[in-house]
């Protein structure tokens, strides 16, 4: 199990433009919070993860996600911590920069910056840097939860079909993912009980993940669930 993937999905909690139109403005929806989870890996406690969204100058924002594992293993993989500065464009969520850092294992460090005019995104790691051409629209993989986020939030209000598809720019590759709603059900977290929309990743049939957004905390995920074999691994869920 790598930590590394762990912070992907929380961020995950972690396109095309026709699905983020101008309708909803993401803006309204990005103010200041601090969410915390708990994360457990088939059923055993790992430790708690924490995102938090900072509003900046001009229509930008800095996005954090930093984890507190239990002793074991942070000892064992270190306390990662990922960053994503983005800014709204004609209400359009854009990519700016993504950093990943972890203090434990240096050379899996690596950054992101995104070049729209040129339509190419850099990638630095472990002192290398290259280039590669960007689609019309892409996410890196921190914020893209936020764009789904938003298409969630344009779907609740029937302004988006039921499934939608993002571009995911990683370190070494970019990756399409398919989100469809399932629907509507209660779930109960440490924070509360919340009625909720149900989201699942469905490209891949043999991992898929569930994701659950509360309207009534602005459509922040308060659940997820990543199933390997029909079984839970990993679990998060909200504690405020």
């Amino acid at each position: 199990m790598s930590l590394r993937r762990l912070v992907w999905v929380i961020a995950l909690l972690a396109s095309s433009q026709s699905v983020f139109a101008a309708e909803v403005d993401p803006t309204q929806h990005l103010t200041a919070r601090s969410d915390r989870y708990d994360v457990t890996w088939s059923g055993i406690p790992l430790g708690e993860g924490e995102i938090r969204l900072t509003p900046q100058a001009d229509g930008c924002f800095l996005y954090e996600s930093t984890t507190d594992p239990i002793a074991l293993v942070r000892w064992t993989y270190g306390a990662p911590k990922e960053t994503s500065q983005f800014c709204v464009q004609n209400g359009r969520i854009i990519s700016r920069q993504f950093s990943y850092d972890n203090d434990k294992r240096e050379n899996d460090s690596f950054r992101l910056d995104f070049d729209w005019g040129q339509k190419r995104v850099k990638t630095l790691r472990a002192g290398e840097m290259t280039l590669r051409d960007l689609p019309d629209q892409a996410y890196d993989r921190f914020v893209i939860r936020e764009a789904v986020r938003m298409w969630v939030i344009r779907n609740a209000a029937g302004d988006a079909p039921d499934q939608a598809e993002f571009v995911l720019v990683n370190e070494d590759r970019m990756k399409s993912y398919r989100f469809a709603v399932i629907g509507t059900e209660s779930v109960a977290t440490p924070a509360g009980t919340f009625e909720t929309i149900r989201v699942d990743r469905i490209d891949d049939p043999k991992r898929p993940f569930h994701y659950w957004f509360a309207p009534s905390r602005d459509y922040i995920p308060v659940k997820l669930e990543h199933l390997k074999k029909d079984k839970v691994e990993l679990r998060m869920t909200l504690l405020r």
